[in-house]
């Protein structure tokens, strides 16, 4: 029976952190936290759980990607498309 788990953090696939449960200690794979868990995985005593640490963008996020680059805007209000555009953006992506 598995008492313990601690929660593997990573960004693009390297191991930053590890988190207990309670969140009380974080720690890298260094020092002797990280074998003490080590010793705990092997003796079946805990387990490490892999956390998706991967960024979910928000509404704003997804607006500024669509509304292209300032360079784009200045033409789109050269040519008088610009508040269109705007307009269809904040269709596409509303706020929750």
């Amino acid at each position: 029976m598995v008492a313990m788990k601690y929660f593997e953090h990573s960004t693009d696939d390297v191991i930053t952190h590890y988190f207990t449960e309670d969140h009380k200690f974080s720690f890298t794979d260094e020092g002797i936290r990280y074998d003490r868990m080590m010793e705990a995985v092997e003796a079946g005593e805990a387990e490490i759980v892999k956390v998706d640490d991967t960024p979910v963008p928000t509404w704003q996020d997804k607006r500024i990607a669509a509304y292209g680059s300032w360079r784009e805007q200045l033409d789109m209000m050269y040519h008088g498309t610009w508040e269109d555009h705007v307009a269809s953006v904040k269709a596409e992506h509303p706020k929750p």
